[in-house]
């Protein structure tokens, strides 16, 4: 069996941004404790994990909202999925010192969302239902139509004057796309500002350029994280068999002989030590070993 190290891999910029900012309230330059996260700071049990054995608490609930009824003093850590402006004014009035490790890329599609509404603009958002980024861009506005699939969309409220549809930076190109062209039928004015963030748009289109050359897509990462399950959903939208896997335990579920050439590729907040781990036991199957 032949591995393909399907590139990029390892830590996004804007997972590494989160971690550092994590690292420096622990460190004690910027932080008084206790310091907590509203939710997980990325979408990886092991780096959740690690902070936690640290001393930092991860915040649990329906909502940021909800997260923050629990606290009522020390640091809060605003994830790498970002937040509204509600919760963090709702912070400050509690007197909470705030850490904001929100991707560059999130905040830019948070601007663009407060702008075009600003402009007399009809907001249509495509992302997952009840994931922290969706929440975030919703707690802008009431007025923001969420879109979490192309189900039903002759039933979603239409916008008469300027329209525009934006997404979660983490979803598939490829879908937002196929979904912008299915509601111009509807609404043929709308425009489209596609957000999805370079890490993810880059593994999505090596997993594509695979197609034909592999028999099998590994990919590894959180099952809470949204751009992993979207390399599963590309690889398999492509024609290529896939499966996700947390680590190399996992793999131990799978019969792998049917597979002549098997590429692994990972989600943008993987650690890289855990992505060598599943390359080594696939190369352990057979005595293979990975190019």
């Amino acid at each position: 069996m032949k591995i393909i190290k399907i590139e990029p891999q390892g830590f996004c910029g804007g997972v590494v941004y989160a971690i550092n900012m994590v690292e420096k309230a622990l460190a004690g330059e910027n932080a008084t404790k206790p310091i907590y996260m509203l939710g997980n700071v990325v979408h990886n049990k092991n780096v959740v994990r690690a902070f936690r054995e640290r001393g930092v608490i991860v915040l649990e609930g329906a909502s940021r909202d909800e997260m923050l009824e629990k606290i009522d003093s020390g640091t809060i850590i605003i994830t790498a999925h970002g937040a509204s402006d509600k919760i963090r004014k709702r912070a400050r009035e509690k007197g909470l010192n705030i850490i904001d490790a929100t991707c560059r890329h999130v905040t830019k599609t948070h601007e663009l969302v407060k702008e075009k509404l600003s402009a007399g603009y009809g907001v249509y958002y495509y992302g997952k239902k009840n994931h922290p980024e969706t929440e975030g861009i919703l707690g802008i506005s009431s007025a923001i139509i969420h879109v979490s699939d192309d189900n039903n969309l002759d039933k979603l409220p239409k916008c008469e004057g300027k329209a525009i549809l934006t997404n979660q930076t983490t979803m598939s190109y490829l879908e937002v796309y196929r979904l912008y062209e299915k509601l111009r039928r509807i609404i043929p004015h709308l425009e489209l500002a596609e957000e999805i963030c370079d890490a993810t748009r880059r593994r999505q289109e090596a997993v594509i350029a695979q197609k034909g050359k592999i028999d099998l897509c590994v990919v590894v990462g959180d099952t809470l994280s949204n751009n992993t399950r979207m390399l599963k959903e590309t690889a398999e939208k492509n024609g290529i068999k896939a499966i996700q896997v947390e680590g190399a335990a996992e793999l131990d579920n799978y019969d792998f002989s049917p597979y002549e050439t098997v590429g692994v590729t990972a989600g943008a907040s993987t650690p890289k030590n855990i992505i060598n781990d599943v390359i080594a036991a696939l190369a352990a199957i057979k005595n293979t070993s990975p190019n």
